[in-house]
Formats: structure tokens, C-alpha cells, sequence
């Protein structure tokens, strides 16, 4: 499964203040980036020009830090995949690999470019802070992102679901190229921030 790697008011006085969307999504924004702890499980499936796979996952975000599993049918090929925000750790049955995240080579030598510090703020629907933000298409109500694009990734938010007081995705899609991931994430819990 080395496929799953391929994968910014201030007012001022006399100045008009932000429209009421803006307010919305800014409010949105900080809650979700405050949320530092949280688990969500599901599926995804990737399809490349040269395979397509789908798994089950399990992500567990720990502040900065990040366990992904992902399973295939009757737990064939699990691969566990560990981030300190630094380093990458990748474990497939025996196999086992370990990478520096600003190693500026990373992924043209291993033909993968998988943004693992943007994923975990993706996946909760928000840009991450380290890149510039390229496009965001908010929902009519000026509270949710439809689309995100950032790092050369286009990520759609197809569907948003409530979990105790957050609103967070349930489906989108990351796409890259030729490089497509679906996911679902059916249940998001341990929500918690600092």
C-alpha cells in the first residue's frame, strides 16, 4: 500500500468589517485548528494511472503527531504509517521504511509526495498553515469550503456531518494529475483541544 503516500482579521476603525460568510468561515477555521486530538475511521480508495486500491483507515491525531492504519479485505497488506511532524515512519507486513519530511528529494526519489503535514488538516477541512492557500470556493452560507486548493492538491468537500460540537467531513476527494483519492470517514471521536 506505498500508494497512500502518492497522495491564512483583523478590523481596522472606519474600515468596513468582513462580510458575515467571512465571519462564519473564520469562526469555523479557528475551532478546527484548535482541535488538536481527535480519531477518524473509514475507507479510501486511490486510483493512479497504474493501480487502484481501496483500504480501510484509522487515523489518530495527537497534536503534531500522526498514526494512520490502513487495512485491505481480511486484513491483508495492513500498513501503518507514523508521523512526528519530522519524520515518517512506513511498516508493511516486514517491510519498514523511515524519512526526514524536509528532505527536499523525498518524493522524487521514492515517486510519491503524499503532503503528510497538510493531510491531518485537510481531512478536518481546513487549509493547512504551512502552505499558501491557491483557491478556496466556500458553501453559500460562507461557512464550509466546497474546494481547497493548496500544494498542487485539489481537495472537494462533498459532505459534512456533526460531531459533538464540530462539523466535520464525512466525504471528499484529493486529486493530484492523474491521482485521485476518495474518502469517507464514517465516525470521528476522542475530539479534544488544548
Amino acid at each position: 500500500m506505498a500508494w497512500l503516500l502518492l497522495l491564512a482579521m483583523s478590523g481596522c476603525a472606519g474600515l468596513p468589517g468582513p462580510a458575515p460568510g467571512e465571519q462564519s468561515w473564520q469562526r469555523h477555521r479557528e475551532q478546527l485548528q484548535q482541535l488538536s486530538h481527535w480519531t477518524a475511521s473509514g475507507k479510501i480508495a486511490l486510483r493512479t494511472p497504474d493501480q487502484a486500491e481501496s483500504a480501510s483507515l484509522l487515523w489518530q491525531q495527537m497534536g503534531e503527531s500522526s498514526h494512520l492504519r490502513l487495512s485491505g479485505p481480511m486484513g491483508i497488506s495492513a500498513t501503518t504509517v507514523d508521523s512526528d511532524g519530522r519524520l515518517l515512519e512506513v511498516r508493511q507486513g516486514e517491510d519498514y521504511s523511515r524519512w526526514d519530511l524536509d528532505d527536499p528529494g523525498l518524493g522524487a526519489e521514492h515517486t510519491w509526495d503524499l503532503p503528510v503535514r497538510s493531510l491531518h488538516h485537510w481531512l478536518k477541512g481546513i487549509p493547512a498553515p504551512e502552505a499558501p492557500v491557491e483557491s478556496l470556493l466556500l458553501d453559500e452560507a460562507g461557512q464550509l469550503p466546497q474546494q481547497l486548493q493548496q500544494s498542487g492538491w485539489t481537495i472537494d468537500y462533498q459532505q459534512f456531518s456533526s460531531f459533538g460540537d464540530y462539523l466535520l467531513p464525512t466525504r471528499l476527494q484529493l486529486s493530484r494529475g492523474a491521482t485521485k483519492a476518495r474518502i469517507i470517514l464514517r465516525e470521528w471521536g476522542d475530539l479534544s483541544a488544548p
